[in-house]
């Protein structure tokens, strides 16, 4: 991949910054209007649409090649969220919901951006939520694998690992364990060791294997739980066309929560994609794919 290089908000005209753009075609650090440095790998033409990866402590990389197939009709805009993968390093404990969701429209003013879809996967989906609750701003909303509140996703989370059994004891070490990562290759075994817990099939080999942890970040929202998220007094406020979308068998956010979202968000619409658990994208990506062109185009049409 072609070198990064900054592309500021304010600081450089829009004009500026779309020839930089233009020039590395793939990946860039992005320099916010309160000078943080965000990574950023941008895919396609198209309406924006913005690109939130789970975790917390993970990394774009997660969602590629499996999403890149939007950028033949979108701008696909994969964000290493805050502190996390290759975007400057902070200090966790300034880190939350709210600053996570902040940094989607300080992204979209640095970029120019009139407009844009927010996706948000796992954690990400959890970003997304807020965003919906609390700013509202995004043109539409794909709640991919969401919860409604952490305490009943906890809930979901262990009744599926007591229903495993002794191969759910061991899962569950390797969440306890997220409490006290230290390094990045701990983060990783951490991971690995999760993994089959969040798919329905066999993980595909090497999956996350690039990616550029941050363990502190883990640790950090780990021991504060993920963030302590609520959403369902607020569900019904949210007037942006929302997309609810989740593997059938998804052991970690449920469909479940999908309903209880899908449910409370009047404009919304929810798709379960079948034989797929938490990672569907990578499971059934062409059913993943197709429910959200479909979802996008009618929102493009809008726009």
């Amino acid at each position: 991949m072609p070198t990064a290089a900054a592309v500021t908000g304010k600081a450089a005209p829009a004009r500026l910054a779309a020839i930089l753009r233009h020039k590395l075609k793939a990946q860039m650090k992005v320099v916010l209007p309160d000078n943080y440095g965000l990574f950023v790998v941008e895919h396609g033409s198209g309406l924006p649409l913005i690109v939130l990866h789970g975790g917390p402590g993970a990394d774009h990389t997660m969602f590629r090649p499996y999403l890149d197939a939007l950028g033949n009709e979108y701008r696909v805009l994969y964000v290493d969220e805050r502190g996390q993968g290759r975007s400057d390093r902070v200090d966790p404990t300034t880190l939350s919901l709210e600053v996570f969701a902040r940094d989607v429209d300080l992204l979209a003013e640095a970029l120019g951006l009139d407009e844009f879809a927010l996706l948000g996967h796992s954690f990400g989906a959890i970003i997304a939520t807020y965003h919906a609750t609390e700013l509202g701003t995004a043109l539409a909303y794909i709640i991919s694998a969401g919860g409604d509140s952490s305490e009943a996703l906890e809930a979901d989370v262990q009744a599926s690992l007591d229903a495993l059994g002794a191969e759910g004891k061991a899962i569950a070490a390797s969440w306890e364990a997220e409490t006290t990562v230290e390094t990045e290759e701990q983060l990783k075994e951490l991971m690995r060791d999760q993994m089959p817990f969040h798919f329905n099939g066999p993980p595909p080999p090497g999956y996350m294997e690039e990616m550029v942890g941050s363990p502190d970040v883990l640790r950090y929202f780990a021991n504060i739980g993920y963030g302590a998220f609520d959403y369902r007094p607020k569900l019904k406020d949210v007037a942006k066309p929302t997309l609810v979308i989740v593997g059938e068998h998804d052991r970690t956010t449920t469909p479940r929560a999908a309903h209880v979202l899908h449910d409370g968000i009047p404009t919304s619409e929810l798709v379960v994609i079948p034989t797929a658990g938490h990672m569907s994208f990578v499971e059934q990506p062409d059913l993943y794919l197709a429910a959200v062109r479909r979802f996008l185009s009618g929102v493009a049409v809008q726009a």
